[in-house]
């Protein structure tokens, strides 16, 4: 009879196990199951995004500043000064006359400057460049007003590689900072007179 009972005892404990790991496994089959639908679907959102986000932007701002064309050509050739009036720059390094690199405070890449065109006191050009995989062009045009001059900013750039391209779209609005830095410039140079 003992041995009925210890089989029985037995028999019972190993149809509990054995309903327990069915349900331990139809919660890994279902934990999988979720787990790769989630990695398809970021899959799927990071080839869509690369789809969608432009690897070209281009865009322009104006402003008027209340001073000589001739002082604004000033601010925004004295890099060394940048730091002064330009908060999201640590530090300058001028290389020479045409070369420059901005070193941002929220970013390890410093962006790399080089003066392409100088037509002042109608226009001025610069190219720039972050890496191997971001490379931007900015042209400022100088009109005069009743009050002094207006400013048309129009920037460009190029993204190469599907990430880069991603994180650009998603993290950084040039447009934006392109106004920001505008306002400044006017606030730098109209602090000077």
């Amino acid at each position: 009879m003992s041995y009925t009972v210890s089989l029985l005892i037995d028999y019972q404990s190993l149809s509990v196990f054995w309903t327990v790991a069915g349900v331990i496994m139809k919660f890994l089959k279902w934990l999988i199951g979720i787990s790769a639908a989630v990695c398809l679907s970021l899959v799927t959102a990071f080839l869509v995004a690369g789809l969608l986000v432009p690897a070209e932007r281009s865009f322009s701002n104006e402003i008027e500043i209340e001073a000589t064309a001739e002082s604004v050509w000033q601010v925004i050739t004295d890099k060394s000064r940048y730091t002064e009036w330009q908060p999201s720059i640590k530090k300058v390094d001028v290389i020479d006359e045409r070369n420059w690199v901005e070193n941002l405070k929220d970013s390890q890449e410093p962006l790399r400057f080089s003066l392409v065109a100088d037509r002042r006191p109608e226009s001025m050009e610069f190219g720039y460049s972050m890496g191997d995989s971001f490379h931007g062009h900015w042209k400022g045009e100088m009109t005069s007003t009743a009050t002094g001059v207006r400013l048309k900013t129009t920037d460009g750039y190029k993204v190469d590689g599907w990430i880069t391209k991603i994180l650009i779209g998603m993290f950084f609005d040039l447009d934006s900072f392109a106004k920001d830095w505008n306002s400044k410039l006017k606030a730098r140079v109209e602090s000077l007179k």
